[in-house]
């Protein structure tokens, strides 16, 4: 068992990186499909980032339980393994941005790539060493990993005004350049923010000398 989860577990890695890598291009070479957007990322926010982790690593998963014979635990493993891995996305991010004050283009992708690996070793630590699991845990497991996919097409549509959901590349939140009813929600971050303000301020009148 340990040597055939090991295996599947490499080929999970495998295939969650390449569709995350083709989930971040798929909404805009989609022509901005609202469907395809709830499950690729619509903006280049760090939120939308984690849809890249999660959609192709529970895709997976899927098929990976199936193969292996439904092993005792998987479900409950797997939450835990795919919130870890987020977890460390973020955190990677965050921290480099808030030491450093930005984050480049290949620090987003790397740390795209070690939460794939994150998730997939504690994935794979959970199931190789578990032994009973109950049903209920399993049920509130997949009812858990349902409501997480459930909250990213909702935050895809709705997306709160926070820095987690900002696209700090386009200054907007949601769904970016989609030929939508709803428009995207656009709100500049702070930069921009400042910048537009400088701009829209009237020009101050020059100090006038009172005579004496």
């Amino acid at each position: 068992m340990s040597s055939k989860l090991f295996k599947y577990e490499v080929i999970g890695f495998v295939f969650t990186s390449i569709g995350g890598t083709i989930a971040h291009f798929l909404y805009e070479l989609s022509g901005y499909n609202e469907i395809i957007g709830l499950f690729c990322s619509v903006n280049e926010s760090v939120w939308e980032h984690l849809k890249l982790l999660f959609f192709p690593f529970m895709l997976y998963a899927v098929f990976e339980y199936f193969i292996l014979s439904k092993p005792k635990g998987f479900f409950g493993a797997k939450l835990i393994a795919i919130l870890a891995g987020m977890a460390v996305t973020v955190g990677i991010y965050y921290i480099y941005n808030g030491a450093v004050g930005s984050s480049p283009d290949w620090l987003n992708i790397a740390s795209f790539f070690i939460g794939v690996g994150v998730a997939y070793l504690t994935g794979y630590a959970i199931i190789k060493n578990k032994k009973e699991a109950s049903a209920a845990g399993e049920i509130i497991s997949v009812i858990l990993i349902i409501a997480i996919g459930a909250s990213f097409a909702l935050f895809t549509i709705y997306p709160p005004f926070i820095p987690l959901f900002e696209d700090p590349r386009y200054a907007v939140f949601g769904r970016r350049k989609a030929r939508l009813p709803l428009s995207p929600c656009r709100h500049p971050p702070g930069n921009v923010r400042q910048s537009l303000l400088k701009r829209l301020r009237p020009p101050s009148e020059p100090h006038r000398k009172t005579p004496h």
